[in-house]
């Protein structure tokens, strides 16, 4: 199983109270009747901004959830934060070009990680099955490289599919409803290995 965690985070839970997702329960369901051995997710590591100086925090909560709970493993791309300037849109409408100073945060690595991942596990036919969670076209090879080596792959679109003007392709789809991630949640609080309660942060509920 393969997450591409801030695609995921932002096409289906950012503005939920789902975001405390056990992606191990998800996938049983996805993928029902087969064995879901291996689970990796794709994400960076963020950084507090300064109106939100929790957020690193709980993302490294979640994480020690999820590998104390599910058994993931997590690869880590990089996340970039820098200043740019952009023009104001609603001025730039009315033909008036005014430049603002912006934070622009882009996270970087985790496509390629992902899709190297998957190429490699299907040339040594580590799986029958790969599940793809994203829909960022550029795996789109990746993905058409498992299949050609004959591996099922089965992907899931987290955004809304009609706002989508290029999506990742493969022989098998499966959708999200919120039932279905409001059943896949994991306990709280997740006890590790040391017993060490991981609580889901507060503003997740």
């Amino acid at each position: 199983m393969y997450v591409d965690g801030f695609n995921f985070y932002y096409g289906a839970l950012k503005s939920t109270a789902f975001k405390w997702l056990d992606y191990r329960a998800l996938g049983n369901v996805l993928v029902r009747g087969h064995q879901i051995d291996t689970i990796k997710y794709f994400t960076a590591r963020v950084q507090d901004r300064p109106d939100d100086l929790g957020l690193a925090q709980r993302q490294d909560n979640y994480i020690r959830a999820l590998e104390a709970h599910s058994e993931v493993e997590v690869h880590f791309g990089q996340f970039k934060r820098r200043r740019v300037a952009r023009p104001l849109a609603d001025r730039l409408a009315r033909g008036v070009t005014e430049i603002v100073m912006v934070i622009d945060t882009e996270e970087k690595g985790s496509d390629v990680s992902l899709g190297s991942h998957l190429v490699w596990d299907a040339c040594h036919h580590n799986m029958d099955v790969a599940l793809v969670l994203s829909n960022d076209s550029d795996l789109q090879t990746p993905v058409s490289m498992a299949e050609d080596i004959g591996i099922r792959v089965v992907t899931v679109n987290p955004h809304n599919q009609s706002d989508q003007p290029r999506r990742l392709l493969s022989a098998e789809k499966r959708t999200l409803n919120r039932r279905l991630l409001k059943r896949s949640q994991l306990p709280d609080p997740v006890l590790d290995a040391r017993g060490e309660r991981i609580s889901k942060p507060a503003s997740w509920s």
